[in-house]
């Protein structure tokens, strides 16, 4: 036990170690598109003004307009112009780290196949039935939490202080208040609304809203809030290994009062979810317990000098150092954050190794029992009841969010284990921050699949025929109009001849001739009568042709425009790589797509419908063209130095099988296609890029199965998944950041 009181200071550390060294060295990376935007203007100043900062796609040496000669008038025969052209660029920004790499852009149309109804009634379902019953359960460890700040038992409050000093680097936007601070108090939801909405705007804020920070915050705040307020969990005198030093599955049989069979259903009914949640998490604590003596290797050759010495370092690090001095001392800096986590978690691995092989449990020692093979466990899942018992309803409600080796840890460090917080390099950072809270409003976030998107190709091709209609009653109109003047030429020869006939042969009876005279009679008649009737045909729908047409001019020319969704769910096949390098299909992957930006103002006329998402039209077109990009661990980062584009020809550059694509399709999309643009005679605009297959990962990754579903289980709810941000607590002002 001779490290016992250098790992209790170390507790805690491991919860924000990650956060303190977020340095990454990527000299060897190409150049990754990091952001992209688009900047438009009636001119070409006005659209670059907008992209400051970025780098300015080029054709050749000029920037390339991507709408251009798209809003000229139609070549319609009854057009009556387009509303006008501007100016779009593409700008974008580059970086070495493939953690903020844009792995794919794609386009969708106002009228494609997307859903934002259902979205949120997912949304809305995702609330009832997920978000709601875990903030229920939540409350119990908020509860054991405030209990342990006032309580009189030392350990415990010192324990519940310090979780109160760190969840208070945390800030809730909505209140402007600290985590650890707004939770001593009851949140929204333990009010109740009648009791909070009797509250002073100011006293609201005073009183965190549970819910929507659960639903809403960064993913990796979101799960440090939990595992910390877990930590802060258990208001008994005695830890919780103490309780399962204890107790055994005949005495829980005991405690229930009844018989045999009834008190095995009352347990398992009690207990069976969290014992599998610590089934979930035996193998890996094994196998860390089981390397004890890696760990005691670790310890004694750990060198705090060196160590010391790289942080000294980089904190000293001076902008004008050369680029090899820079390198060796971040390298040497990474290094030593590495060996600092390796050096905690062997000292908490050799306490916990010692702790339980000094502790009796059954008829060996308590570290026999953790080391057995979980195969064992399966096989009887009561052996882990005792244990799920043991633990405060406050830690059970966190067992998701918390390891078996900080359970123990917990369970073993006393009042001083927490005096030591070192919290002085960590500054307050927002629990939303990274977070787009846009997509919670109406119309933020959109579905689309196959399916939606085949869905409105069929409604196109109801609307081509509609259009097509205009053509038709117009070639009938002319073929009916032809038709009239040849018999109204007949009709006309006919009276001529029967009137020329009336004169020559009057007061004369010739019988063959009275009757050639009496048949033109007739037939100039029916003429006469089949020209006039041709004729109002004609005219009838030559009108209706007209209204037809104008029709269909006010909804080509007036569009009436949608908002476009702040994100786009594709859910689609993704592939990854497993650890051998083999390729892996994951099914049905949800895939987060965010729209690009423009430099579109509130002084714009569409601002108020499209916010400041871009339309790859300049806002003049058809129906609205938009721009997504999305950060995928698991797909492949796009190449800044292939970016390609090809105006007026349609022919694929050599090397490329991609570009900026619509989605459902890999291959690229003609940004000027006349089903968006005025004038199907522009020039086709195409941008092709490469990814680097070489940088793929493995298949860890942060898109679930469903577009809604929990990762981990619970509780990191939609804001999790749909943010995607690492949660990095910032760094003192005065330490450079550095790629």
């Amino acid at each position: 036990m001779k490290y016992l009181s250098r790992a209790i200071i170390a507790v805690f550390i491991a919860v924000l170690i990650g956060t303190l060294f977020p340095v990454q060295v990527f000299a060897d990376t190409p150049d990754y598109i990091s952001e992209v935007k688009i900047g438009m203007g009636k001119n070409s100043e006005d659209a670059l003004a907008g992209l400051e900062g970025y780098t300015v796609l080029k054709d050749g040496n000029n920037p390339v307009d991507l709408n251009q000669d798209a809003g000229k008038e139609s070549n319609g025969p009854f057009s009556v112009g387009a509303k006008g052209n501007k100016i779009v660029y593409l700008g974008y920004k580059t970086t070495k780290n493939i953690k903020e790499a844009i792995t794919d852009l794609a386009l969708m149309n106002m009228k494609g196949g997307y859903d934002v109804n259902e979205y949120e009634i997912l949304m809305e379902y995702q609330l009832k039935s997920q978000i709601l019953p875990f903030v229920e359960s939540f409350t119990k460890s908020l509860e054991e939490y405030r209990a342990n700040y006032n309580s009189k038992s030392k350990a415990n409050k010192q324990r519940a202080k310090y979780i109160h000093d760190i969840l208070n680097k945390l800030t809730d936007d909505d209140t402007g208040k600290p985590l650890g601070d707004l939770f001593l108090n009851k949140t929204k939801y333990e009010l109740g609304d009648t009791a909070y909405n009797a509250l002073s705007d100011e006293e609201k804020k005073e009183h965190a809203d549970i819910v929507t920070i659960i639903a809403q915050a960064n993913g990796r705040a979101t799960l440090t809030l939990e595992n910390l307020i877990t930590r802060a969990a258990d208001t008994n005198k005695t830890s919780w290994l103490e309780r399962f030093e204890s107790t055994e599955y005949d005495d829980l049989i005991e405690q229930t009062g009844e018989a045999l069979t009834d008190a095995r259903k009352t347990l398992a009914r009690m207990y069976d979810d969290n014992a599998n949640t610590i089934l979930d998490m035996w193998e890996a604590f094994r196998e860390e317990l089981s390397g004890y003596d890696e760990a005691l290797n670790t310890v004694e050759n750990y060198d705090e000098a060196s160590v010391n010495a790289a942080f000294e370092a980089m904190d000293n690090l001076s902008k004008n150092a050369s680029d090899s001095q820079k390198q060796e001392i971040i390298s040497n800096y990474e290094a030593a954050g590495k060996a600092l986590l390796e050096y905690t978690d062997a000292m908490q691995i050799i306490t916990i190794h010692d702790k339980l092989s000094e502790t009796d449990y059954l008829d060996s020692t308590m570290l026999d029992f953790f080391l057995r093979d979980s195969s064992d466990l399966e096989d009887d899942i009561t052996l882990l009841y005792p244990m799920a018992a043991a633990f405060s309803q406050g830690q059970r409600t966190g067992l998701e969010f918390i390891s078996l080796k900080d359970l123990i840890l917990i369970a073993i460090a006393g009042e001083e284990g927490y005096s030591d917080r070192n919290l002085d390099k960590l500054e307050p950072a927002s629990i939303y921050e990274g977070v787009d809270r846009a997509v919670y409003e109406k119309g933020g976030v959109a579905l689309t699949t196959e399916a939606r998107r085949k869905k409105a190709s069929a409604y196109e091709e109801v609307e081509k025929a509609n259009s097509n209609l205009y053509y038709i009653m117009l070639y009938v109109t002319i073929g009916i109009g032809a038709v009239a003047a040849i018999s109204g030429v007949a009709a006309l020869k006919l009276y001529m001849f029967a009137q020329k006939a009336d004169i020559v042969y009057a007061n004369k009876s010739y019988e063959l001739f009275d009757k050639a005279v009496s048949t033109a009679w007739r037939n100039s008649k029916i003429a006469t009568s089949l020209t006039a009737g041709l004729s109002i045909v004609a005219g009838i729908l030559m009108l209706i042709t007209i209204v037809i047409d104008c029709y269909e001019m006010s909804q080509y020319y007036n569009v009436q425009f949608t908002p476009i969704p702040h994100y786009m769910v594709d859910e689609k096949d993704l592939i990854s790589y497993n650890k051998k390098g083999e390729k892996v299909v994951l099914k049905n992957q949800s895939a987060y797509y965010k729209a690009v930006e423009c430099n579109r103002t509130e002084a714009d006329e569409m601002f108020k419908m499209l916010g400041t998402c871009a339309d790859m039209n300049g806002d003049v077109g058809q129906q609205w063209l938009a721009l997504y990009a999305v950060k995928n661990e698991v797909m492949e980062p796009i190449l800044a130095s292939s970016l390609k584009v090809v105006v007026d020809n349609a022919q694929i550059p050599a090397g490329y099988t991609t570009g900026i694509h619509m989605f459902g399709t890999d291959a690229a999309f003609n940004l000027n296609s006349s089903l968006y643009d005025w004038n199907d005679s522009a020039p086709s605009v195409y941008i092709y890029f490469k990814t680097d297959d070489t940088a793929a990962s493995t298949t860890a990754s942060t898109f679930t199965g469903g577009a809604l579903a929990l990762a981990g289980g619970v509780g990191v709810v939609l804001g999790a998944v749909l943010s995607a941000v690492a949660f990095n607590v910032k760094k003192k002002k005065s330490r450079p950041e550095t790629a």
